[in-house]
C-alpha cells in the first residue's frame, strides 16, 4: 500500500472520511453505542476525534483504530521496526514540543519529500503545519498510539513533570484522561509504563517494594516473582499515590492496608486491575493482580485439561443438583476452572449467582456477589440469602468453615447445583476435609456429585524447547504410574519468544472423579478413604502425577515442573 501524499496545496476537508471512519466502527460492531454517546461529550469538551477518544477510554484497541484509519485513507500502518524514527531534527526546522504537540514522528528525510508516522492520518491543520514548516511534501503512515507514544520517549526522551489536577466526577476525569493539557508526573508515568511492560510478558501481578534507599518492582510471570525495576526512593511514594487515586482509594490513610479495583488502559483496551496496599517501616507498598480476561481462557476446551478431566467437568455440569468440588492450593488456577464451569451456563436458562471473596471476572449472565465480613456479609450469610432468590446454580468461592460447609450442602440437597473450591491435598482428600467441617456421610452421600483437584506447571516455550533423553528419574515415575516411559522429553533452553526463561505460560494437571453409586454408598457407610479410593480408580481416577507424566511425554513441560508441583 503506497504512503499518502500530502502537499501545502492540496487539503480537502476531511469530515466525510471522518464519518466513514465511525460508520465501519460501527458495522463490524467493534465499539458499542454507549461507548460512542460517552465518547461524543468527551470529544466536544476536548476536541478531539471521536475514534480517537474511544481509543483513549479503552473502548477501541490500537489495532482496531489503526486498521479501520489505514483502511478509510489509504495509508499504511507504520512498523517500528522496519522504519525507525529520525532523532536529529536540526534539518527539519521543527522542534520536538511542536511535533509531540502535533503527534507526528518523522521517520525518513530523503530530499524531495519527509515520511511521517501520525496518530491522526485526518488531521488536517498538524499535517499542513508541519508541510508548512519543513517546505516538503509530507507522505505518511497511521502509528498505533501506544507505539507513537514509545518512539517519542525513545527520540526526545519523556515529558517534563507537570502537575495534574485531579477531578472526582467522571466525565471530568475523561475529559483529563485524553486532554493534550493533562500531563502526568513522573510517579504516573512510572506505574503506567510498568503496566505496560506487565501486559506485554503476560505477569499476573505486579509489586511496588519500597526499601530503605530505592523503590523495587517485581512482576509474577507463570507463577514466579522477577526484578523489573528498581528506582529512586523519592519515586516510591509517588508511584503508590498514582496507584491509590486510580483504584478510589484513601490517600490520608497510609497507617492501615486497603483494597481496591480499577481499569488500566494498555494499547486501546481495559484492563481490570484489583489493588492492595499495606504499610511498610520504608512507606506503603502495593500489589497490582492483573485480571486480563484476554489472556485467560475462560473456556474448559482451551485450559490444557486432560480429556478425562474435561469430560469431569462438562458431565457435572450437566446435573440437576448436588455440589462438585474443584480443589488445589492457591495459585493453582481454581478460579479459572470454576469459572471455565460458569461460563459453559452462559447461553442456557439456568438462574446462576456466585459469591466470591473477591470477584475477579465480571459475566453477564451470572449474578456475583462479593462478601463483606465487616458488615455481616460472610459467604454463609450470602448463600441463605441465596436460597430465597430461585436459583438454578450456585458458586461458592471457596467453603472455609463449618458454617459455610453446612449451607452449601444443604443447598446442593434441596435441589440446587452447587460448584465450590476448597483446600484439601489431592482430589479424595476433599472428604475428609469436609467431614472435618461437621459435614455427616448421610449428607454427602445425599449431594456429592465429585471433584477435581489441580496444580499448575510452566509450559515450556515451543519455539526454543531442546530434545534430550529421557533421564532415568522420569523412567522411574513412569513405572510406579504405570505409565510406559516416553522415548524422549525436552528441557528449557530461552529465547526471544520467551524473553530467555525457556517457558512461556502455564498449563494445569490434575487429577478428578464423579460419583457414582458404589462411592456414594462406600461414603454413607463411613469405609476408610483407601476403600475410596480404591473404587474412584475403578472408575478412572488417575493421579496428578500420571497427568504430570503424560504431558512430559507430549513436550509440554518438564519433570521439574511437574515434581515441584506435585510434592512441593
Amino acid at each position: 500500500m503506497a504512503a499518502t501524499v500530502v502537499t501545502a496545496q492540496v487539503f480537502e476537508p476531511q469530515l466525510r472520511q471522518r464519518g466513514a471512519v465511525l460508520e465501519k466502527l460501527r458495522d463490524r460492531r467493534l465499539v458499542d453505542e454507549a461507548a460512542i454517546a460517552r465518547s461524543e461529550l468527551v470529544a466536544t469538551r476536548t476536541g478531539q476525534p471521536i475514534e480517537l477518544v474511544l481509543n483513549q477510554l479503552g473502548a477501541l484497541p490500537d489495532d482496531d483504530l489503526v486498521s479501520v484509519y489505514s483502511e478509510v485513507v489509504g495509508c499504511p500502518v507504520w512498523d517500528p521496526e522496519k522504519t525507525p524514527f529520525i532523532a536529529d531534527l536540526s534539518e527539519l526546522g521543527v522542534s520536538a514540543e511542536y511535533l509531540r504537540r502535533a503527534r507526528l514522528l518523522p521517520l525518513k528525510s530523503p530530499n524531495s519529500s519527509l515520511l511521517i508516522a501520525v496518530a491522526d492520518p485526518l488531521d488536517d491543520e498538524a499535517l499542513s503545519g508541519l508541510v508548512f514548516a519543513t517546505g516538503k511534501p509530507v507522505s505518511i503512515q497511521v502509528a498505533r498510539p501506544s507505539d507513537l507514544r514509545r518512539g517519542f520517549d525513545l527520540a526526545f526522551g519523556p515529558l517534563e513533570n507537570t502537575p495534574v489536577t485531579a477531578d472526582q466526577r467522571r466525565l471530568d476525569r475523561e475529559v483529563d484522561l485524553i486532554s493534550d493539557n493533562a500531563v502526568e508526573g513522573g510517579g504516573a508515568r512510572l506505574v503506567q509504563s510498568v503496566f505496560e511492560a506487565a501486559i506485554a510478558v503476560g505477569a499476573s501481578d505486579i509489586h511496588f517494594e519500597p526499601r530503605r534507599h530505592d523503590l523495587r518492582i517485581r512482576l509474577r510471570v507463570d507463577g514466579r516473582l522477577l526484578d523489573h525495576q528498581v528506582v529512586s526512593a523519592d519515586l516510591a511514594a509517588p508511584a503508590v499515590s498514582r496507584v491509590k487515586v486510580i483504584a478510589n482509594l484513601n490517600l490520608g490513610e497510609r497507617r492501615l492496608p486497603q483494597d481496591g479495583r480499577t481499569t488500566f488502559i494498555v494499547n486501546g483496551k481495559q484492563v481490570d486491575v484489583r489493588v492492595a496496599t499495606s504499610p511498610t517501616v520504608f512507606g506503603e507498598s502495593a500489589v497490582l493482580r492483573i485480571l486480563d480476561r484476554a489472556t485467560v481462557p475462560l473456556d474448559l476446551n482451551a485450559m490444557g485439561l486432560s480429556d478425562y478431566l474435561k469430560a469431569c467437568l462438562t458431565q457435572a455440569a450437566r446435573s440437576p443438583h448436588g455440589i462438585f468440588f474443584v480443589t488445589g492450593p492457591t495459585g493453582s488456577g481454581k478460579t479459572t476452572t470454576l469459572y471455565g464451569l460458569l461460563q459453559t451456563f452462559a447461553k442456557s436458562d439456568r438462574k446462576v449467582l456466585s459469591v466470591e471473596d473477591p470477584v475477579e471476572y465480571h459475566f453477564e449472565h451470572v449474578t456475583q456477589t462479593q462478601v463483606a465480613p465487616a458488615l455481616g456479609l460472610t459467604f454463609a450469610a450470602a448463600l441463605r440469602s441465596f436460597l430465597r432468590q430461585d436459583p438454578d446454580v450456585i458458586l461458592v468461592g471457596e467453603i472455609r468453615d463449618p458454617e459455610t460447609a453446612a449451607v452449601a450442602i444443604q443447598a446442593a440437597m434441596t435441589g440446587h447445583f452447587v460448584l465450590a473450591s476448597v483446600h484439601a491435598n489431592d482430589a479424595l482428600s476433599v472428604l475428609p476435609r469436609l467431614q472435618d467441617m461437621g459435614v455427616e456421610p448421610y449428607q454427602l452421600a445425599a449431594g456429592f456429585r465429585g471433584v477435581v483437584a489441580q496444580r499448575l506447571v510452566r509450559r515450556l516455550c515451543p519455539h526454543c524447547r531442546r530434545e534430550e533423553e529421557t533421564s532415568q528419574a522420569v523412567t522411574l515415575a513412569c513405572q510406579a504410574a504405570g505409565l510406559p516411559a516416553p522415548t524422549k522429553t525436552f528441557a528449557a533452553l530461552g529465547c526471544e519468544h520467551c524473553k530467555g526463561v525457556g517457558f512461556r505460560g502455564r498449563i494445569p494437571i490434575g487429577e478428578g472423579f464423579l460419583a457414582n453409586e458404589a462411592i456414594l454408598r462406600a461414603v454413607a457407610e463411613h469405609r476408610s478413604l483407601a476403600d475410596v479410593g480404591v473404587i474412584a480408580r475403578q472408575e478412572g481416577l488417575t493421579s496428578m502425577m500420571a497427568d504430570g507424566l503424560e504431558k512430559i511425554a507430549r513436550g509440554v513441560t518438564t519433570f521439574d515442573e511437574v515434581v515441584a508441583a506435585v510434592h512441593g
